[in-house]
């Protein structure tokens, strides 16, 4: 590579930004990151190898609907396919989860808002790329699912306290198990 190292990928997903977002403005402030900037709000966005991490605290990515366009980002290169390659090969990290991760817990809780409205997502309790662990509340009863993105099948367990509802928890066991053989069927079926 030149002095100046070239970063076509981040490039690539920073322009896709631009387009999809309305009067963003964009700061560079280093060869392999960006700022995308909507109003008081920002996208912050680092490459470091074939790795493109990307902090968005507001979720305008999630609100702007760009998560399946970003999963695919590779599709929409015309006439280059070295850059269609690099895209393809690319792992996009959006707020600690690889895009397939957080579109995976995004029907998740789609699915367990289908089975029962007594479902409640509270919060992400932690994250690591293909990892994620969340609160839930069935009721006034809360709990822990661990997801793991696995490469053949998506995994999800469930933690409950020790003094938790008997029956509410098969219950959500059962759910879970229907909520997960659903999930895999989407995401891993070939």
């Amino acid at each position: 590579m030149s002095e100046i190292e070239k970063y076509p990928v981040l490039d690539y997903i920073v322009d896709t930004l631009k387009n999809a977002i309305a009067d963003t403005k964009i700061e560079n402030p280093s060869a392999n990151e960006y700022r995308v900037k909507d109003g008081n709000d920002e996208i912050h966005l680092k490459q470091n190898g074939q790795t493109v991490t990307i902090t968005d605290k507001r979720n305008i990515i999630f609100s702007e609907d760009l998560l399946e366009t970003l999963q695919n980002i590779h599709e929409g290169v015309k006439r280059n396919d070295a850059l269609k390659a690099e895209l393809q090969a690319a792992t996009i990290i959006i707020n600690g989860l690889d895009i397939e991760t957080e579109l995976i817990l995004q029907a998740i809780k789609d699915s367990l808002d289908q089975l029962s409205n007594s479902y409640e997502f509270l919060q992400v309790v932690d994250s690591d790329i293909n990892k994620i662990g969340v609160g839930f509340k069935f009721g006034k009863h809360a709990f822990r699912l661990n997801i793991t993105n696995e490469s053949n099948e998506v995994l999800i367990e469930t933690r409950f306290t020790p003094t938790f509802d008997t029956t509410v928890k098969q219950t959500i066991t059962s759910d879970l198990t229907k909520v997960q053989n659903a999930v895999n069927k989407l995401f891993k079926s070939s």
